[in-house]
């Protein structure tokens, strides 16, 4: 640790990971330095005439606003290129989460870093300190395209799923050949909400085999997944109430029928 000047920290090294800086997030930590809180110092590289920005930037341009020419940083020595390698692992378990875009960012800096390239997913993965498929899809956008689609086709399986749960439950309605229809007590949907149900389930079917037969963006195909997931979701739920609410229907009929049948045997 040592305490230097603000301008000798060099952020134009191409050691920022992040595609724009969140002014809310500057602003919020001014707040909190004004009010005297302490925040971890920042990091850098010095190349024995720079230091080179490698972790808090954030933090920086707080200190820049709040008008301080004097700060504690930590630093290792090395050249700009080791600087670079290290701002790969920085916001990782601190600070601001990064962005899915953010990610994609940080493992096309990495590429033009000299020599990264030439390793392997799993290399630039542990250096990222990413998943080694998420570098895969940038490094093959063929890939990314491939998962995309195999996500769809999951979300699609699972609506055919909940297509046949859905039908499944709609016929067991009835116990016997006397056994009246079970009526709800209103907080579960009835068979025309049901019927209306699937067809919309059918619907965002027909949607999403459109989709992986576009060219639409993998933005929009993400986001059809994340709104078919939560459909999913709160008709397992639906499912599940209206299962359990008939199970215990059938089991009072059979009861009533049990003991209607033993008051016809005693007269």
């Amino acid at each position: 640790m040592r305490k230097v000047k603000l301008d000798a920290i060099r952020i134009d090294g191409g050691t920022q990971c992040r595609l724009v800086i969140d002014q809310p997030t500057v602003y919020n930590y001014l707040e909190s330095m004004k009010e005297g809180d302490e925040f971890p110092l920042i990091e850098t590289v010095f190349d024995g005439s720079t230091y080179w920005l490698t972790d808090g930037f954030h933090r920086y341009h707080a200190f820049k606003l709040i008008g301080i020419k004097e700060i504690e940083i930590k630093y290792k020595p090395g050249t700009l290129r080791d600087a670079q390698l290290e701002a790969l692992k920085a916001n990782n378990k601190h600070g601001k989460a990064l962005t899915n875009e953010d990610k994609r960012n940080k493992v096309e800096m990495a590429l033009k870093i000299e020599g990264v390239s030439e390793m392997s997913n799993y290399e630039i993965a542990k250096l990222c300190e990413l998943s080694q498929s998420f570098v895969a899809s940038v490094r093959d956008p063929a890939r990314k395209k491939k998962q995309a689609a195999n996500k769809l086709k999951h979300a699609i399986k699972k609506v055919e799923e909940l297509n046949t749960t859905s039908r499944t439950s709609s016929k067991e309605t009835t116990v016997g050949e006397n056994t009246d229809k079970i009526p709800t007590d209103g907080q579960n949907p009835d068979e025309a909400e049901m019927q209306a149900t699937e067809l919309a389930m059918q619907a965002d079917q027909e949607a999403m085999y459109k989709l992986l037969e576009s060219d639409e963006p993998l933005k929009d195909a993400h986001q059809e997944i994340k709104r078919l997931n939560h459909l999913n979701s709160q008709l397992e739920i639906q499912l599940r109430g209206i299962t359990n609410e008939r199970n215990e229907a059938i089991k009072m009929i059979k009861k009533l029928q049990k003991e209607n049948d033993k008051l016809k045997a005693q007269k």
